[in-house]
């Protein structure tokens, strides 16, 4: 015979019927981020290998590499740069590994994977130094370099595609901590402000080559 608690039987029927649609929101808003991290750190990967090759072609004197379109779009007048080996190897060797890094953690979440929290916060960190990084390397291909490779406009924004998509993660998963931080970042994404700062950013890039190389 199932006894009648009242109120606390009710309670736990309803917690039993409402609790795994809860469930599954979050679950839903974080996959779909993932997805975007999955998508910039696939086209990285793709990029950075291309590039290599292309890098390969160019050390050997084999000819000219597609992106040669002119003066300015031109790959081989960046590769003659020492800024295209800042690190000491060619920036394609370093983004490869790190664009397949990333890609790897996206398809661990996706597949439901429980990354710790520590995890998340050094993924999100080495997303954003590579960010900087590139950042770093439009501003010198604009006032520096003067001629620009298409291979590393499509890294810039492959790799805000990964960062834009981790904040989110990790802002849903609390990484980020109930601090000062980590409730700022809450804020900006619960506003959407995090995507239109993204956003700017690129289109600053996009001034600032555009100042660079034409003006």
């Amino acid at each position: 015979m199932v006894r009648d608690l009242g109120p606390l039987h009710a309670w736990s029927m309803a917690l039993t019927h409402i609790e795994p649609e809860r469930a599954l929101a979050p679950t839903r808003t974080v996959s779909r981020w993932w997805y975007v991290v999955l998508a910039g750190a696939v086209l990285g990967v793709v990029s950075t290998v291309w590039q290599t090759v292309e890098r390969i072609a160019y050390a050997s004197g084999d000819g000219s590499a597609v992106c040669d379109i002119s003066a300015v779009v031109s790959c081989s007048n960046v590769y003659s740069h020492w800024q295209s080996s800042a690190l000491g190897v060619p920036n394609s060797l370093i983004g490869l590994p790190v664009f397949a890094f990333m890609a790897s953690v996206a398809v661990s979440g996706l597949l439901g994977s429980q990354l710790s929290q520590r995890f998340l916060v050094g993924t999100l960190g080495l997303a954003l130094f590579m960010t900087g990084f590139i950042l770093w390397y439009m501003e010198q291909t604009a006032f520096s370099i003067g001629a620009l490779c298409l291979f590393c406009v499509a890294c810039m924004v492959n790799i805000t595609l990964v960062s834009a998509g981790l904040v989110r993660v990790a802002d849903a998963e609390g990484a980020l901590g109930d601090g000062r931080l980590g409730q700022r970042v809450h804020s900006l994404v619960d506003a959407w402000a995090d995507l239109a700062i993204w956003t700017g950013l690129l289109l600053a890039v996009g001034a600032m080559l555009f100042v660079g190389l034409v003006l």
